[in-house]
């Protein structure tokens, strides 16, 4: 039997491709690999941290559950959630390829009772809404007593810190019918100031809606001791029947990145009543 002799330039050749082959499938599994990796990562994290202090009866706590349901639900909702891809640059805002949203729940009261909280789930479609529309639908309340809100943004805070922390923007959305109230001597208690200064220290968004039912000042009092981050902004309703078309134009407003968000800001106002609301135009004018 001949022994074919391959000559040695030939060799080197062949082992140099063998080499380069392997070296090309290291770095296609490495770009695989941070592909998957960028994949896990949403585009935007919201944790809605919702009241569920003594000054909320069980009808207000219900039309707040509606309320985010509805939200979920509606056309400009999901129109906000297809486009959270949205990339900024400068002043010419390009829309991206759908992006990614991850939404957790907080339910927050008084500081010596447990949270409810309902882990992130990614929405990225209709069924997806519809689904997380449910979850917060169905949550039975088990929150009273004071109005902890420290601790409930710090849950929140915690919450959006133990996500990997790679979403390209967190949010907590707070809505509540009072500024934080304590007990003499609270068993647990998370100054609010504390759980404020970390969520900017992290580079997380507070924004809040409140419901002036009983305090008259209570958006001014938000702004000064609770809102923070980039972007931060405070709305009011005057009572809960006006709460679903608020938390509405709300969410719309998160979901949607900053430019663009602070474009349909200039066309509304930031107070609204049922009567009056109505979903923002998203088309741009050329």
């Amino acid at each position: 039997m001949r022994t074919k002799v391959i000559p040695s330039h030939l060799r080197r050749g062949r082992t140099r491709d063998a080499r380069c082959g392997v070296a090309s499938m290291a770095v296609l599994a490495m770009l695989s690999l941070a592909g998957m990796a960028e994949a896990r990562c949403a585009d935007l994290a919201l944790v809605l941290a919702i009241d569920a202090s003594g000054s909320i009866n069980p009808g207000e706590f219900a039309l707040q559950q509606q309320g985010y349901a509805a939200a979920f639900r509606s056309a400009p909702v999901q129109s906000a959630l297809a486009a959270a891809g949205t990339v900024d640059i400068g002043v010419v805002v390009c829309l991206a390829a759908a992006g990614t949203v991850d939404i957790g729940v907080v339910v927050w009261g008084d500081t010596a009772m447990a949270l409810q909280i309902l882990g992130f789930q990614r929405v990225d479609t209709p069924a997806d809404a519809e689904a997380l529309a449910l979850r917060i639908a169905d949550l039975p309340r088990t929150t009273h007593g004071n109005t902890g809100i420290g601790r409930g943004v710090a849950a929140a805070v915690d919450l959006l810190a133990g996500s990997e922390g790679c979403a390209s923007r967190s949010v907590v959305n707070v809505s509540g019918d009072g500024p934080e109230s304590l007990a003499p001597r609270p068993r647990f208690h998370m100054p609010l100031a504390t759980a404020r200064q970390r969520a900017a220290d992290l580079g997380i968004t507070i924004n809040a809606l409140a419901i002036e039912t009983e305090a008259a000042d209570l958006a001014d009092w938000y702004r000064d001791n609770l809102i923070t981050g980039p972007g931060a902004f405070v709305m009011k309703v005057d009572g809960f029947e006006d709460f679903a078309a608020a938390i509405e134009a709300k969410l719309v407003r998160e979901i949607t990145p900053l430019a663009l968000a602070a474009w349909e800001a200039d066309l509304q106002s930031l107070t609204f009543t049922a009567a009056t609301y109505q979903a923002p135009d998203r088309r741009m004018s050329p």
